[in-house]
């Protein structure tokens, strides 16, 4: 609580993220934005992690279990990244939010939520 849990957030940075592979993209600090403790045993079987910002912005998220998944536009026309997590494993999750174009940052909020009404 509260959910969702925000903080504020200027995305970008100087490293390329395309070299994790995948759909991963956009330039992000070398360091994460923000870290998650997850718990599992709480009632919700979905952990969303989301921004709002004014530009285009992307997701780089490290789970527990060391993978990379990313995302960069939500939903078509709609440029705020987001990522759900299905029966969240328990543990960190390291947050990067991304500037889709080098030089480009962008305020805005990250948001993380367990309640599916809650999105960008």
């Amino acid at each position: 609580m509260p959910d969702p849990r925000t903080q504020d957030v200027t995305s970008g940075g100087p490293v390329d993220v395309s070299y994790l592979g995948g759909i991963c993209k956009g330039f992000a600090t070398s360091q994460p934005d923000y870290s998650v403790r997850y718990t599992v045993g709480t009632p919700s079987s979905l952990l969303r992690i989301y921004f709002e910002g004014s530009g285009d912005t992307t997701l780089v998220i490290n789970d527990p279990a060391g993978n990379w998944v990313c995302n960069d536009d939500y939903a078509t026309g709609n440029l705020n990244p987001s990522i759900d997590f299905t029966d969240p494993s328990g543990g960190r999750y390291d947050i990067w939010v991304g500037s889709f174009a080098q030089n480009t940052p962008v305020l805005g909020t990250l948001s993380v939520t367990e309640l599916s009404s809650n999105h960008p």
